[in-house]
């Protein structure tokens, strides 16, 4: 830790002089607003894999830094899926890995421009157990993605979205969800998450493979921390055991996992980590089998409509500041209010589908700033903002799903009420308050204004949605 604090405090004076870049456009957008008489989906999905001839290390993401890959138990996917009513299509772009800042994500736009899109998404799955997509988890200070692998990897994410606009067809669109009892935890107090998995189902008119795409709020690391295998981990094991069981093909959605959500260990891994891969398929396994039981599902109107705000999160952690201006981090930095004097530009969009909108978020976000139930009071004067459920139903909204680590990662989304950062080394060591609770998330947070930034921007979205 002292080695790390000298690092970023001898950067201090190469970050405050160094200039910032300007924000293209801001504001909320309406990209899309249209209805037709059915729906039309298509899916792609493209592998990517290590380059065995790159020089360069790689390095595993989620936990300890400075950990290589050792072996592959299955090669990471990117999963496309096209929708649209009759008039311009939406682009979803899932890709297994850790997480993806907007550097990247602009990239893999940019491969796809010629798709006639109103917009194209992309977000990550959250793997803890695929390769290092950030930078972030090789050795201190220096650059921790593989080259050829971030290649290999938006390459896929072209291949994929290119195949969901081919595999085009009509058919009509469901919803519905399914209580996943005795799967989560909270690791975090008090404990709040969301134990539905939600279910968006495409039915193909001609017969041929529908499309699920799977909302579930849980960090994929059934693997834990000790795995150095390459895996997609329970996001696709799910995915492929629907495929399996239905001949439909399936697409995984992180929702709000922040705090931190995970599953439960089902078998004793803590002890005995190379039962590590038995924990991945029982949890897989109960996930498949609580996705095949959703037998109530509602018609979704097909009326699609999509606005986006692109806004500026205040930048108080020195951490992410020091790897954006190492070139680690991509994202693009503007003056703010905030202790470094800078801000991240991100975005949030909402994507409603009939009567179900689905949220684009930036980051892992705590499951009570979506729901407004128990926040923590670690830090009282913190002034929690409105929480996004309340915000929909203000604009009629009733159905919300949450997508985590959409077009952006922006780090952990944290109740204000409850944000503490360490007083003699702030977002430099993890903190643990009077009440004996870990406050590690703090450490990977832009700051405590993010959580009122999001609901801003959510609130605008869907004002706009409603226009």
């Amino acid at each position: 830790m002292k080695k790390r604090l000298a690092f970023i405090m001898a950067l201090l004076l190469i970050v405050t002089c160094t200039g910032c870049g300007t924000v293209d456009s801001t504001g909320t957008t309406l990209l899309c607003k249209t209805e037709g008489t059915q729906w039309y989906f298509g899916f792609g999905s493209a592998q990517f894999q290590p380059d065995e001839s790159s020089e360069q290390p790689l390095y595993i993401a989620g936990y300890d830094p400075g950990r290589e890959v050792t072996d592959v138990l299955d090669y990471c996917q990117a999963r496309a899926v096209w929708m649209d009513t009759g008039n311009e299509g939406v682009l979803l772009i899932g890709i297994d890995c850790v997480a993806l800042d907007s550097g990247t994500v602009a990239k893999i736009r940019q491969a796809v421009a010629d798709i006639p899109a109103a917009s194209v998404n992309v977000f990550s799955t959250h793997t803890h157990a695929g390769a290092d997509t950030l930078g972030m988890w090789g050795k201190i200070g220096i650059d921790g993605k593989n080259d050829a692998y971030m290649e290999s990897l938006q390459q896929a994410a072209e291949q994929a979205a290119r195949a969901a606009v081919a595999d085009r067809r009509a058919g009509t669109l469901h919803f519905g969800h399914v209580k996943t009892e005795g799967m989560l935890r909270d690791s975090r107090l008090p404990v709040v998450t969301d134990e539905n998995l939600y279910q968006l189902r495409f039915a193909a008119d001609d017969g041929t493979a529908g499309v699920r795409m799977l909302f579930y709020g849980a960090h994929p690391e059934a693997l834990r921390g000790a795995n150095t295998m390459l895996s997609r981990d329970f996001a696709g094991l799910l995915c492929d055991g629907v495929t399996e069981a239905t001949g439909d093909d399936a697409m995984f959605l992180p929702g709000a996992i922040g705090g931190l959500v995970m599953t439960l260990d089902f078998v004793d891994v803590s002890n005995d980590s190379s039962r590590a891969q038995e924990n991945l398929q029982i949890t897989a396994d109960k996930l498949i089998e609580f996705t095949l039981s959703i037998d109530e599902e509602e018609i979704v109107a097909p009326q699609m409509t999509l606005a986006r705000t692109v806004f500026c999160a205040p930048l108080d952690n020195i951490i992410f500041l020091t790897y954006k201006f190492l070139g680690i981090l991509n994202h693009k930095a503007v003056p703010a209010d905030s202790t470094t004097g800078y801000g991240v530009v991100t975005e949030l969009s909402v994507l409603q589908l009939g009567d179900v909108a689905v949220t684009l978020i930036p980051g892992e976000i705590f499951p009570e700033l979506v729901s407004g139930e128990a926040y923590g009071r670690a830090n009282p004067p913190g002034q929690n903002p409105k929480a996004l459920q309340q915000l929909a139903k203000e604009q009629g909204i009733e159905k919300l799903l949450i997508v985590g680590l959409a077009n952006d990662e922006i780090g952990y989304i944290v109740p204000p009420s409850d944000f503490l950062v360490n007083p003699d080394r702030p977002y430099l060591d993890r903190y643990t308050d009077y009440k004996g609770e870990d406050h590690y998330e703090e450490t990977n947070s832009v700051g405590p204004a993010c959580a009122q930034a999001i609901a801003d921007a959510f609130a605008a979205t869907v004002m706009k949605l409603a226009e």
